[in-house]
Formats: C-alpha cells, structure tokens, sequence
C-alpha cells in the first residue's frame, strides 16, 4: 500500500505531496500487427489512460515466476490482432505489475474490447492459488470478494475515425480514451471478475460502495456486465434527464471532464460523445472497481483555495468510499483536524476563521483517522488449474452514439 496521499498549503502558498503508483500497467505491443497504434498520439493515449488507472489502484499484486521451481504455467488471452487464443509459457509477471497486450482487429460494430487473461497450469495448490489470486486473499474466498489479474488483452477496431485527444471531443471521431477506460474496467474486473457477479442479486448491482455512490441498488444491462443501458444520446450533454433507464453518476475529473459533472456512468453499455466533455469513469464506476476488491487512493488535492479576508475557503474533488479531513497546524510537527467529510463525488467545501497572525498551514488529508481493525482472513477455497480468459465487446460508435456489448 502507498502512503496516505496529503496536499499541503502554508499561508498562501500551496505544496502538493506525491506518491509513487502502487501498481504499473505494462503496456504491449507484441501483437499490434497491423501498426495501429503507429498513429500519431495512439500510444501517448493509451499510455495516459494506463498512467490515470496507476495512480488509483493501490494493491500490492504479487510476482508470478515459476523460473526455479517445478510448477509451470502459460498466460492465455485472445490474440488483439486475430482473437485467437494465445498461451504464453511461463510468461514472468514482476510484482505489482499488470501485463496489458494491446492491438487492433475488425470488431465491428464495436469498436473495443477487452478483459483480463486466464491461465492454465501444472504444478502445485500454493501456485494455483498464486495464479488466482495474486495474494489477494478474497480473490481465493467463497463467496470471491477481490481480484487479482495478471492482466490481460485490449483491441480496437481499425475502421473507425479515432481522435486520441486526451483533453477534450472531437467532433466527428470516436474517442479513444473514453474506450480504453471502458475496456480497462472490464480488464480490472467490472462485468468480468468472479467477486463482481457474487454481488448481483436479480438484475441489480448490490456491492456497498456502489449502492452508496448510486443511493441505491445500481440496475444493470442484460447479462450483467454492464450498467443498464439509458439507450438516449442527446444534447447539451449526451442524456435524456427525464430517462427512467439513466443510470446517472459524477464524472471522476479527469481529461478536460469537470469533477462531479452529470455523466451516464462509463461502464453504461452505450458510449455517446456528444456534449462538452470526453466521457469518462465516475463516481459510480470507481465504487463499482472497489466492490470487486480493488483497493483505491484518489489522490488528495485542492481545487480551489480563497484565503483573501476571511473566511479562508477551501474545496476538493472527492469519491465515494474516501474521507477527507482537512487539517491545519502550525508548526507542521503535529496537526489538528478542523472537518471531516465522506467522499460523495462531488467537490466539497469548507470555511474556517482567518487564523491569527503567524504560521498557518493547511493539508487535506486521506489517510486513515484511527489504528485499522483486525480482520480474519475469509475461508480459502482451492484456485483452479485453468481459468479461461474472458472479453467483454466494447463500444459500437457512430457519430455520436456507440454499444458497449
């Protein structure tokens, strides 16, 4: 786990604190054999979409390596360039890394598709589970209640009009990067992993963190590996509000898309780029990762900061499933905690009196307000030898409107 993520403000001066990722997405191109992702900007996109899900993700994956031992293994995804199966021997996966094979192939009419790689195997129960599991203990549990991927395989379609624009639309082109955070969701395990079925119930989504984030059970689209689908794309910002189907959230600020936006939730099955801002995860999408078992740490910071008179002003981006405390001290060797809110999506606020003259500092911080309980580790259940790959179709995208299938 990295460190509680802290920005800092001294006076009117603000310092950010960062902190290094937790996991690397290592991108491939071993089987991007018709060259699509020669195209100018193609693989800084994709790179940038790699590099948004890095500074999230906090898991500590563990090493997959077989090389001194008797236990073997092949890593086993669709071929991005053909979809055939592919079974890579004793492929190494170092730790804390999550092995990514991009591509391009005629998927039409969608336009991506991804999901996380399988596996077969010989050898023995600790490496099975070790396959399975990543040392992510829920990942091995009955019911599943996390996930731990080696990686897995991402193609596009080659016949459409890409704009790889990390900043904003482009009228008149499909947007690469609200794709490829799609595919990637599937990837990490929305609509794909085992602990993300084990919290359906009917048609409806019932992890708690997403139910929080939606203020309800979240529906979903036949099949279940989507959010249910509004099946509208309109202006000004690519949705009926009047829909019964919506299945509306907070843009995740990100890409040029304003935090806390009214945004249809990206793993919605229809992709629609109409409206002023590139589509991206929301709040609800971000809940829906942590049901699965991911670990998230948003990064801490201030969106705004007015310290002219008093009140001094402070706002943030937040997420549901993150508390934020704003702390002040001055001395900065011990800090007193003046609010503390839960996460909603939103960008929060908060006012305090003009301190008195001398040092002042500020800090918004995400790191845990008291010691953590003891949890016992869940039942272990024996991992599979095989475990098949799964790919769930992306987005069928015309002008303005597209199928995640």
């Amino acid at each position: 786990m990295k460190p509680a993520s802290l920005s800092s403000l001294l006076l009117f001066a603000c310092l950010a604190v960062g902190t290094a990722p937790a996991i690397t997405i290592d991108l491939r191109y071993d089987y991007d054999s018709t060259h699509f992702f020669d195209q100018p900007g193609a693989k800084e996109a994709l790179r940038a979409v790699a590099d948004y899900y890095e500074v999230l993700l906090t898991d500590s994956l563990q090493r997959i390596d077989p090389t001194g031992t008797s236990n073997t293994w092949s890593a086993v995804f669709p071929n991005p360039a053909t979809g055939a199966q592919v079974g890579l021997a004793n492929l190494v996966v170092p730790a804390d890394t999550v092995i990514v094979y991009v591509g391009s192939r005629p998927i039409a009419p969608a336009a991506g598709q991804g999901g996380p790689g399988g596996y077969s195997a010989n050898g023995f129960q600790p490496w099975f589970d070790l396959l399975n599991s990543r040392g992510q203990a829920g990942a091995l549990a009955t019911p599943k209640t996390d996930f731990g991927p080696w990686g897995g395989a991402i193609t596009f379609d080659p016949s459409y009009t890409w704009s790889f624009s990390t900043s904003g639309p482009v009228d008149g082109t499909t947007p690469f990067v609200s794709i490829a955070l799609h595919e990637f969701g599937h990837l990490f395990g929305i609509g794909t992993a085992d602990s993300w079925d084990a919290k359906i119930s009917g048609s409806n989504f019932t992890g708690a963190a997403a139910v929080a984030s939606y203020g309800g059970p979240v529906p979903l689209q036949s099949g279940g590996s989507h959010w249910r689908d509004d099946a509208a794309c309109v202006l000004p910002d690519g949705y009926n509000p009047s829909n019964p189907l919506n299945v509306l959230s907070k843009a995740y600020g990100s890409f040029g898309a304003l935090h806390g936006f009214a945004q249809i939730a990206l793993m919605d099955p229809s992709s629609c780029s109409a409206g002023p801002f590139m589509k991206v995860m929301t709040d609800l999408d971000l809940a829906g990762l942590r049901d699965i078992g991911w670990q998230l740490a948003p990064p801490a910071r201030w969106e705004a900061v007015q310290l002219a008179g008093s009140p001094f002003t402070f706002s943030w981006p937040s997420t549901t499933g993150t508390t934020y405390r704003v702390e002040s001290s001055t001395t900065l060797s011990g800090w007193s905690t003046l609010t503390t809110r839960a996460g909603d999506g939103t960008i929060q606020q908060f006012s305090t009196p003009k301190p008195a003259a001398g040092a002042a500092f500020y800090r918004l911080n995400t790191g845990a307000a008291a010691a953590a309980t003891a949890v016992g580790l869940p039942h272990l259940t024996p991992a599979p030898p095989f475990l098949a790959p799964v790919e769930v179709g992306g987005c069928r995208v015309g002008s303005s409107y597209g199928q995640h299938e």
